[in-house]
């Protein structure tokens, strides 16, 4: 080969190889940021847990020692709930001595629960189911009052009014218990106390 032939196909060769380089190919690769983005999983994290509930039922968290305080206060209002039922049957079994001795009970419990209810920590979340059972044990307690003067041979219509009372009570059950429903919902159990109140 001559020199001008030679230079020429080193030429030509030298184009090709430009040409390659600066052609796209038919399968880029990933980038490096590419990569990292589709083979690195996610971190991952637990799901909240509360005092007082499981993993995946929390949705919302709330304040240290709120559920303490909460089921303490549940667990009185269960009992004085049970109480306004239990008057009326010993009234309707004749058992009048019974009957006093509950009003009585009902009297005190109501009021513990009361204080109770109020010393449970702010929590928005909360703020209606404890203003909702603080009115029923407000609406018990005035009934045990009634039942109790009734009960101590006072008049008849103290009876009405203890009754009445314990209408309204039952009443606003159902919507207590709507609420605590929700409560129940975001993972609040209190053991040995159903997160539900008696309707009289």
């Amino acid at each position: 080969m001559t020199p001008r032939v030679v230079c020429i196909a080193l030429c030509v060769a030298l184009v090709a190889v430009v040409v390659g380089c600066t052609e796209p190919t038919g399968s880029p690769r990933p980038s490096p940021s590419l990569v990292e983005l589709d083979f690195t999983p996610p971190p991952t994290t637990a799901p909240p847990v509360s005092p007082g509930g499981s993993p995946g039922q929390t949705l919302l968290s709330w304040p240290i020692g709120w559920d303490v305080a909460f089921c303490r206060a549940m667990t009185e209002a269960v009992i004085a709930q049970e109480l306004v039922v239990d008057i009326e049957r010993a009234i309707d079994d004749d058992a009048r001595r019974e009957a006093l001795g509950l009003a009585r009970e009902l009297v005190l419990v109501a009021g513990g629960a009361t204080q109770l209810l109020a010393d449970v920590p702010d929590w928005a979340v909360s703020d209606d189911a404890v203003a909702s059972l603080t009115g029923l044990m407000d609406l018990g307690g005035r009934a045990a009052a009634e039942y109790e003067r009734y009960l101590d041979d006072g008049p008849r219509r103290a009876l009405r009014r203890a009754r009445n009372l314990r209408r309204e009570n039952a009443d606003a059950v159902p919507a207590a218990n709507e609420l605590l429903q929700a409560l129940a919902d975001l993972g609040l159990a209190c053991p040995g106390t159903p997160l539900e109140i008696e309707s009289p």
